[in-house]
Formats: C-alpha cells, structure tokens, sequence
C-alpha cells in the first residue's frame, strides 16, 4: 500500500515508511541531552529517513552507523547540538553523502574531538591478513558501543559456511531482521556480525549450529578502518541507450518486455527507491537492485561501438 508522499520531489512510500519518518522525527527530538538510536536500517529506510531530516533542516544531527566503514545496513544514529558543536567545519549535507565513507568518518573524528569515541587504531593495511583469533576478544567503549555490537562467528573448520548459511542460522533463533546489521564473511570457517548491543548476549548464549556445523559467538574489536571485503561478478555489454529497461535487460539477461515489466511491477529499485519509469535515465555509480536476480552497480556507459550501441560496464554484488 502506498500513500501521498510527504515529502514533496522524492517517491511516494508505503504507510510503513511514514511511520517510519514519524519515528525519526521522535529520536531526534529525543536527542537533546545524549544520542539515541534506531534500530538496524535498510539503505532504502536511510534514505528515506535522511531525505525527510534534509527537508527539515537538521541532516546534520544524523550519522548512519552499522559497526564498520562502509556497512550496508546501519543505524541512524541522532546526536546532540553539544556534540555536534564540535565540528571544526560544517557537513555539507545533501543525498548523494549518504552511502560515503568520507561522511562516517567526518563523524568519527567529530565523536573523537567530543571525547566520545577512542582515536584511531594503528593502521592496518590489510585487516583481513590478520587472524581471527588475533582479534581482541574484548567490547569497545564509547558513545557508539551501547548501540552496535561486533561479534566474531567461529565454526569448527568443518565445513566451509556462506554468509546464506551464517544469516539463516541467526533468523532461526526467531530474533528479528532489524537486530542485525551486516555480515562480514571472514573466510570460509569465520564471520563478523555486527549487531543491537541490547541482542548480543542471547546471541551469544544461543548461536550453536549454522550449516549443520558447530558454531559459536564471541565479543570482537576491529580496526577502525576495517571495511567489508566484498566480492563482485564482472558484467560487460551493450544497450541501445541509458534507459532503466535496456540497462535492467542487459544486467539480467531478459527480454526488454520482461525488464520492463519487472520495473512496472516494483521489482527494481535505482540507488535504493523503487524504478517508476522504465525511460529513466541510469547514470555511471547508480545502483540497482532486482528482485530475484540481484544488486548490481553501473560502473560505465559510453563509449559507442560500431554499430552505435554503447558500452555497458557493471558488476554484480555477490
């Protein structure tokens, strides 16, 4: 079910996403004395929720956090005026800093000139080099810690568990999807769950099995500049023009009547909003997301070929 938009140029949402906004609008006025924070957030809820703020003039107050530079799924986080009286420069806000590293990290140092958060850890050129049992097995203080909580997923080594295995095996103990941020496959015996620090101990108490394998969860600290590893599946081709059908054609291999019944029906989103039209115009860094085929990123469309079609360069998440 959709409903009028209230917020005038974006798309129109569903009942739940305004109340979702409705939510918003309740932590950041919450947030006078200390930050609060919401649960776990799709990109799409961020950026419905970031939109609204931008409207309302205090996109400044929110910093979308998910445990790691770089996480998919965050919370939004709402902090104080004294804490944000701290910034040396002011954020420029508009949609497109959203999903950037460079604005999470413009708020970690802003939490760390407040005192809120632990400077930096020593550089670490490749965190995944290093062992997971190097890991400190210790809960990292600061303002964020009462809200996200990273946790280090072991197998036993005898089997190899895929992040489908690792997801399964949490939804099974029956907590909700919003308790959980993103995980971070490690190698085939390891992963890094970030979630509600108020759910780390049950999980921690219940996570037994995940792939018909022994398993067990521990409290982790990572590398402040530890960035999910993420692994693509390249996709080259063509299409006649940037048009949302062509390109949705070429990333999934359909008819353009399919591709553009999969946009009329809802199933494709660009950079996080349901596609409406099918003549919309896919730009280089554009994300797209396919219902039953996958989330693919547009790294190129230009150059024309011989025959006047124009080259297609993406990548399909995996």
């Amino acid at each position: 079910m959709t409903t009028q938009n209230p917020i005038p140029g974006s798309v129109r949402i569903t009942e739940e996403e305004r109340l979702l906004i409705a939510r918003g609008a309740e932590l950041s006025a919450r947030a006078e004395h200390s930050a609060v924070a919401s649960s776990f957030l799709s990109p799409r809820q961020q950026r419905i929720l970031f939109d609204s703020a931008v409207r309302e003039k205090r996109a400044g107050q929110i910093f979308f956090w998910g445990g790691c530079l770089g996480a998919a799924r965050r919370m939004a986080v709402y902090l104080p005026a004294w804490i944000l009286s701290f910034a040396e420069d002011p954020l420029p806000v508009s949609l497109s800093q959203l999903f950037t590293q460079e604005r999470e990290a413009y708020y970690l140092d802003l939490l760390t000139a407040a005192g809120m958060e632990e400077a930096a850890d020593p550089c670490v050129d490749n965190p995944y080099d290093m062992l997971p049992e190097k890991l400190e097995k210790i809960c990292e203080e600061g303002l964020l810690s009462p809200f996200v909580h990273p946790l280090l997923l072991e197998g036993s080594g005898f089997r190899a568990l895929s992040h489908r295995d690792w997801l399964g095996s949490l939804m099974s103990l029956g907590i909700k999807r919003e308790i959980l941020g993103d995980i971070v496959v490690w190698d085939d015996f390891h992963a890094v769950l970030f979630c509600q620090t108020k759910g780390a101990a049950y999980l921690i108490s219940e996570l037994k099995k995940a792939g018909r394998d022994t398993v067990a969860a521990s409290p982790c600290r990572l590398p402040r500049g530890f960035v999910p590893r993420q692994q693509y599946v390249p996709i080259r081709g063509t299409v006649a023009s940037p048009r949302a059908d062509g390109v949705v054609r070429a990333l999934c291999n359909v008819s353009r009547e399919d591709a553009a019944a999969l946009i009329l029906r809802g199933m494709v989103e660009i950079n996080y909003d349901p596609a409406e039209e099918t003549d919309r115009h896919i730009e280089p860094g554009d994300i797209l997301s396919v219902r039953g085929y996958g989330k693919f990123q547009i790294d190129e469309i230009g150059q024309p070929t011989s025959r006047g079609r124009l080259h297609l360069i993406a990548k399909k998440y995996q």
